[in-house]
Order: C-alpha cells, then sequence, then structure tokens
C-alpha cells in the first residue's frame, strides 16, 4: 500500500488513493441466469474494509480492527482513529525488518505479476481453458468485451470518454434473519431476474454487484458501446419505474439514483488482470443519490430535462449536503401520479421540430417533390369537383441512420409554414415503438389541441366540436386512443 502511493506523485495530475483493508470471513456468491452471470463477495468483512476505505483519506491507509490485531504493530507508526479503526502513518517508513520481509516475498510469491516473467504469474493464467469452461467464462464478461474479443481487437481500443446514463440500484434487505445466506441469495437472485429483464427491453447493462450488509448494489449502464440511443435518459427513468413496480408486487424495496453525463468507460487494472468499468463524476453522483434519498428513484436535472418524461412527474427534492456536488445542483424525485387523468403514460412526443437554423444542401430533389405536392393540396378546388386524389397526399420518407431525415423534415415544416400551412408533428421514442398507435395518438392529441384540456369530458367536447354531427358517432372510437368517454350513437 505505501508502494502505491508512493507512485502516484509520479503519474499525471498528481493523482492520490486511499486505501481500506480488512481481514476476516467472506462469502463468494454467484448471481445468474441463462445468458448472464455476475460474482461477488458478501460478509461482514466486506463492511468492514468499505468503513476502512471511507474513513481514510487521500494518500492514507486504515486498517479494520481485526486487521490490526493480526498485525505486528511494534513495525508500524499509526493513529488511532475515534470508529476504533487503525490509521497507518504514511509519513514513516516501515522498518528494515519489514522492508527486507516484503522483500523476500516479492522475490517469490506468485501473487504479484509484472506481467513480464511467466513464473511471477497467477497459477490459474497459465492453466488452459476448455471449451466447457471458455463458454462459462464468456457469462461473467461484459458483452460489449466479448464482442471486440470476437473480432480480435486490442483491449485498449476498448476505452473511452463517452456520454452515458448511469443508475445505482440498491436492494434493501431486511434484518430478519441476516445469517441465513440462502434466503438472501434468493432475495437478491430474484431482484436479478427483475431488473435483468427490463435490462433487455430497455437496452441498459448490469456492469457490477456491490454486496454490503443492509442490501445489494447493482450498477446499470444506459448507452454503453453497442446500445447506444439518443433517449437514455428516458429508457433508465422507464425502467426504473418498472423496477419499483415489479419489486412492491414481490415485497421488494430499493433505493435508485440515476445521473446523465460523460463517464470513462473501459479497461481497468493490472494487464494480467483488470475489467470493464465506468468511473466519473456522473458515476459517483448517482451513487450519492441512491444513498441519500432512499426508497425513491431519484435523478439530476440533466436525466429530467433530456428524459421528454411529463414535468409533473418530477418533484424537487430537499437539499442534502453531499461530497463533491454543488450546493447550487438541484434534484429530484421521479414519481408518476398513477390517479392523474393523463392522455399519454409518461413519454410527452416533441410538438415541433428543432431547427438548427441551417441551410440544407443536397436534398433539392426531394424538396421539389415535396413543394409540388404542397401545391396540389392549396389550390382551391369547389367542394362538388373534390375527388380522394384531392384529399390526402401521403409522402414517406426512409433511409438507414444518421442519412438526415430528421433535417428534411425540418425544411419541408420551414417551408410549408411560410405558406400559411399548419404542421403537427408526432415524434416516438424508441421505447414507445411497441406502444399500439402511438404515432396516430400524437398526432390527433395535436391536431385537436388536447394537451391543454383538463379533463377527459373536455377533451370529448373538443372532438364532438371539431367533427361535426355527420361523424358524432363514430367518436367512441376513440375512446380507448384518447382517454375519452362518449357513447355509441346509433344512427
Amino acid at each position: 500500500s505505501s508502494g502505491i502511493n508512493a507512485e502516484w506523485p509520479l503519474r499525471p495530475g498528481n493523482l492520490r488513493v486511499k486505501i481500506g483493508i480488512a481481514v476476516g470471513v467472506v462469502m463468494f456468491y454467484h448471481i445468474a441466469n441463462d445468458h448472464e452471470r455476475h460474482f461477488g463477495e458478501a460478509g461482514p468483512t466486506i463492511q468492514e474494509v468499505n468503513i476502512a476505505q471511507s474513513s481514510a483519506s487521500s494518500g492514507t491507509v486504515v486498517i479494520s480492527p481485526r486487521a490490526w490485531e493480526l498485525l505486528e504493530q511494534k513495525l508500524f507508526s499509526y493513529n488511532l482513529l475515534e470508529n476504533g479503526y487503525v490509521e497507518i502513518n504514511r509519513r514513516s517508513s516501515l522498518s528494515k525488518t519489514l522492508q527486507t520481509i516484503m522483500d523476500a516475498r516479492d522475490a517469490k510469491s506468485d501473487l504479484y505479476g509484472s506481467g513480464a516473467e511467466p513464473e511471477c504469474l497467477r497459477l490459474t493464467q497459465l492453466s488452459k481453458v476448455s471449451e466447457k469452461e471458455e463458454a462459462i467464462y464468456r457469462m461473467y464478461t461484459n458483452q460489449n468485451v466479448i464482442s471486440k474479443l470476437d473480432a480480435c481487437a486490442e483491449l485498449r481500443w476498448l476505452s473511452e470518454i463517452r456520454t452515458v446514463t448511469v443508475m445505482f440500484l440498491e436492494v434493501h434487505l431486511t434484518d430478519e434473519n441476516p445469517d441465513n445466506h440462502q434466503e438472501i441469495l434468493d432475495v437478491i437472485q430474484l431482484a436479478f431476474t427483475i431488473i435483468y429483464d427490463q435490462m433487455t427491453r430497455m437496452l441498459g447493462t448490469i456492469n457490477k454487484l456491490y454486496m454490503f450488509d443492509k442490501g445489494c448494489t447493482f450498477l446499470i449502464i444506459f448507452g454503453m458501446p453497442g446500445k447506444k440511443h439518443e433517449d437514455e435518459p428516458t429508457r433508465a427513468l422507464k425502467a426504473a419505474d418498472n423496477i419499483m413496480k415489479d419489486f412492491h408486487t414481490k415485497s421488494l424495496q430499493a433505493s435508485i439514483g440515476i445521473t446523465t453525463g460523460r463517464a470513462f468507460c473501459g479497461i481497468i487494472g493490472h494487464p494480467q488482470r483488470h475489467e470493464y468499468g465506468v468511473i466519473g463524476k456522473s458515476v459517483n453522483l448517482a451513487a450519492r443519490l441512491m444513498s441519500n434519498y432512499p426508497k425513491r428513484i431519484a435523478c439530476d436535472d440533466t436525466t429530467r430535462t433530456l428524459s421528454n418524461l411529463d414535468p409533473h412527474d418530477f418533484i424537487q427534492l430537499p437539499y442534502i449536503k453531499m461530497k463533491g456536488v454543488p450546493s447550487t445542483n438541484i434534484h429530484f424525485e421521479y414519481k408518476i401520479d398513477r390517479r392523474k387523468d393523463r392522455l399519454f403514460s409518461t413519454f410527452i412526443p416533441p410538438q415541433q421540430i428543432e431547427d438548427d437554423g441551417g441551410k440544407i444542401i443536397g436534398r433539392e430533389e426531394e424538396m421539389k417533390v415535396f413543394e409540388q405536392e404542397l401545391a396540389k393540396l392549396l389550390i382551391p378546388i369547389p367542394e362538388e369537383n373534390k375527388g380522394p386524389e384531392h384529399s390526402s397526399i401521403v409522402m414517406k420518407i426512409e433511409s438507414a441512420t444518421g442519412m438526415g431525415k430528421t433535417r428534411l423534415l425540418q425544411e419541408m415544416k420551414n417551408v410549408a409554414e411560410k405558406k400559411k400551412v399548419r404542421v403537427i408533428f408526432a415524434a416516438a421514442g424508441a421505447v414507445e415503438h411497441a406502444t399500439p398507435h402511438f404515432a396516430i395518438k400524437a398526432l390527433l392529441v395535436q391536431m385537436f389541441r388536447l394537451m391543454e384540456c383538463c379533463s377527459a369530458t373536455e377533451r370529448a367536447n373538443v372532438i364532438i366540436n371539431f367533427v361535426g354531427d355527420d361523424m358524432v358517432g363514430e367518436i367512441y372510437l376513440l375512446n380507448e386512443l384518447l382517454k375519452i368517454s362518449v357513447g355509441y350513437v346509433k344512427r
């Protein structure tokens, strides 16, 4: 530990570390299904090492009381902390006796390998792995890493800074029978099954599990390589809400913190022993939101703003001082009022296309076709002369992702509005692709201006006034779609 801290000042940015050490019995557990497995440790020793690390300051080493009892105490200079843990004085060098012992051990041990000499590697790294064993190991490995390994890519290309949405989720364990490890594991396995199902639907990735005496924490990432989407904050919040609902049916409780921001995603650790991890301020903030606002879904303002979810479902949380978090930051609880009369369950479609103000280039042919068809609609034709060809025109714009469909729609909108044509616009998030009739519902809501209505009765009256007497008998067909209640009128 002293050696690690001694090296850090030589690194760029003058980085420092703090270290906690504990000793004791540890329970190893596996949480799995047919597609994915996770491995971790649990027990009082894990809690002790967590307390030790939390008690340490930058550049120091703190050990648990039990570890201190097993040390040759006369070899160390130390400070006894108020909680009974012991801080090893890093400013004092180890005695020659201890240093000699450590040097001799390092020269012979296979525990600390430089990667240069085979005899310095862990023995398990030198053993051959069968195909069956490899298939099992792959289930413990991040799928992003697996795909890169299968493509023979260098591991260094796995590391990058990217924008992700981070979710920390703690499953609370009861104090009824803390020594019944099997019962605890059954609860965690049930929670994992629920969480995994939601991550499969919303394209999130379970990155890591942490086990403590009071609960199990899942680190979940939205926006990992191969699963990048524009609506990750929406996916994360809806997944959290669904998890909370499913947990409630199983008598489980959880705390969730969600943030969105840039983070390091990549390989962390020694060349011979490393893992795929996520590090950054947004990761730290998500963990603190989870810890400081228990039994609720807490998120930062960035996640709330980018989610396009109903603003009324976000409640500003009371200020709590958190380490490393500016006091000016505001945080919100995401809580859907399921009793509220609402048109959309959660996602509110954008009411207009964002215009970047730039000139469109290379779409002259498409715009010419659009302007010709628009002109046909604007030609005044007597009612008795109108045929089906004059009632509507449908144009379909289809291309691969990233080819500029949205920008083309922006330009079409601008041209139509200059000719005094009302433009209505509907966009569904990727999460809503399985919702029947979502796009047509969004268009009808805009056409009738139903978002301004406060009740189902008001919405029904608006629609009746709009369609007139000729079609009033068919309005009941919109009851389920537009959340109204209009009776069938027999003609």
